[in-house]
Parts: C-alpha cells; sequence; structure tokens
C-alpha cells in the first residue's frame, strides 16, 4: 500500500492487486454504502494514520475518488473538503484513459496497421512532431504490449489527459473509419 500526503486534506492511496486480494474488495464492488467497502475504506484510513500521523475521521465529510489501476489494483484519493457542503462521505469512481506517445509519424502509424485498434474508442492528437493515442483503460490493457513496441506509455492521469486534450491538436477520424 502506497500512502502518499499530497497536502493539508488530500491523501493519495495506491493499492496493489495484492492489496486488494487481502482486503479482500474488488474495484466494482466498491460502494461506501456496503459495509465490507466501510470496513476496508477504515482499515486504510487506519493505516494513513499510522504512516502520516494524520487523522481522517470516516464517519465526518470525506470525498473518496477511485480509479483502477491497470494492474488489478486502484488508486484512491481521500479529500476532506474544507467546506461543510458535503454531508457524509462519498465514493466517486472515474474512468481513467490511459496516454501513449510516438516519437514520429512513422512510429505511430506503423502501430496503427498492427494493432487493428478501435477508432470508435481511441483518440489521436499531435504537437506537429510527435503523437499521441488516448485509449480506456481496459483497452489500453489489452493493447499495451503491442503499442509498446512502437511508442512509449507517459500516464494514464487526470493531468496527462488534461495536457494532452490543452496543448495538443486532436486527430479527426474520417467518416469511412467511423
Amino acid at each position: 500500500m502506497d500512502i502518499q500526503h499530497i497536502g493539508n486534506n488530500k491523501f493519495l492511496v495506491g493499492l496493489t492487486k495484492n492489496d486488494m486480494e487481502q482486503l479482500d474488495i474488488t474495484y466494482d464492488s466498491m460502494d461506501y454504502s456496503n459495509i465490507e467497502t466501510r470496513r476496508v475504506i477504515w482499515t486504510i484510513l487506519d493505516r494513513v494514520r499510522q504512516r502520516t500521523g494524520k487523522d481522517v475521521d470516516p464517519s465526518g465529510n470525506l470525498v473518496i475518488e477511485a480509479a483502477p489501476d491497470s494492474t488489478g489494483g486502484c488508486f484512491l484519493m481521500f479529500t476532506v473538503p474544507s467546506s461543510r457542503r458535503i454531508v457524509g462521505t462519498v465514493i466517486s469512481k472515474s474512468n481513467l484513459t490511459h496516454i501513449f506517445e510516438f516519437e514520429n509519424a512513422d512510429s505511430f502509424l506503423d502501430m496503427l496497421s498492427v494493432s487493428e485498434l478501435d477508432q470508435k474508442e481511441s483518440r489521436y492528437f499531435t504537437n506537429g512532431e510527435k503523437y499521441r493515442l488516448e485509449l480506456p483503460t481496459e483497452k489500453a490493457v489489452y493493447y499495451r504490449r503491442i503499442i509498446e513496441e512502437y511508442g512509449k506509455f507517459i500516464g494514464k492521469d487526470s493531468l496527462t489527459s488534461a495536457v494532452t486534450h490543452e496543448h495538443w491538436k486532436e486527430l479527426k477520424h474520417s467518416p469511412s473509419e467511423s
């Protein structure tokens, strides 16, 4: 279990597949209305307190964001809101995307020709020199070995996605490819 203190009121916890098995929980079964999920959250927050000295009260205002990891684990972001508008605890699940980068058009086009990616589920970007591919997590896990023969994995977090969307030009699919 990897615990990072991100600020006064935020913690990021990375759970490996093994951690999740030991806690007897899966990403799909996470639901704070379920007593077993609450037990796991309380266990994790107890470990956060032990390692960081910061006490996060799961019975107070708390936002938990969960995102799956391609290796079978997941990431949990715990935030104690500074405002009191949130009442209780909420688990929000996000579907992250994976971003891959290619050094040039040749490597990008070679990957596309062998991967047989469903173009309806993928997005392509360029900055004029390099190319990026954005895929939903479940597709990225399936195609990752092929893609990494031609390019490199650069991230699956919301920041990498936001930078790509803001600073790179999206390449549109032609109607015949859709």
